[in-house]
């Protein structure tokens, strides 16, 4: 899953509505990014399912909608701390939660 937001400059100079071709831009940008990443994961283990899921939402807000359909939640931790989203989530979700460190 990828969690991303507008942009800074679209998010102030159009607070009131984002032209759908500009969104899907970035959409799609985020998209091939998520891809990129998980790219080399495919190559080495080719047999396990990959389901990309990309929303224009806060982490937390992905995650906790993820899980409410999952029987359980992994996710990667950076750092020695939780993190505010991580904190929120571990506090928040209705199934396990799995913290991975990376």
């Amino acid at each position: 899953m990828h969690a991303w937001r507008l942009p800074a400059s679209a998010e102030w100079s159009m607070p009131f509505a984002v032209p759908e071709e500009d969104r899907g831009t970035w959409e799609d940008q985020e998209v091939q990014l998520l891809s990129d990443a998980l790219r080399p994961w495919r190559e080495k283990y080719p047999s396990v399912r990959v389901y990309e899921d990309v929303r224009l939402q806060t982490p937390a807000t992905a995650l906790l909608h993820a899980a409410e359909s999952a029987g359980a939640l992994v996710v990667g931790r950076a750092g020695t701390a939780l993190g505010p989203t991580l904190v929120d989530v571990l506090g928040r979700a209705r199934c396990p939660v799995t913290v991975v460190p990376h």
